[in-house]
């Protein structure tokens, strides 16, 4: 994977299955929605909506994507969510290439 710090993005260096673990420790945005873009695009597979006021908001994907794709976290509706500030963790996103 390479990912530029201070950008969102991840570009995928092989094309293959990947395993995408992503989160969000929010606390504020209850109706909010976080999900995976491929390409600018959201894959409609990976959509989670936030259905508490505070905590970890979550999922996984299993993705089949060309070297190449820049994937980003993103909020995915129209509610906005504030994330944990430092020293906390306001977002992860763990790409594993699986084959």
């Amino acid at each position: 994977m390479t990912h530029t710090a201070g950008t969102a993005a991840v570009v995928v260096p092989t094309a293959g299955t990947y395993q995408i673990d992503y989160s969000v420790n929010i606390t504020a945005g209850v109706g909010s929605a976080i999900a995976v873009a491929v390409g600018g695009t959201v894959d409609a597979s990976t959509n989670v909506t936030a259905l508490v006021g505070t905590g970890e908001v979550s999922g996984t994907a299993m993705l089949t994507l060309a070297a190449g794709d820049v994937l980003t976290l993103r909020n995915n509706s129209a509610v906005p969510f504030t994330t944990d500030t430092s020293p906390g963790i306001g977002a992860q996103f763990d790409v594993i290439l699986l084959s």
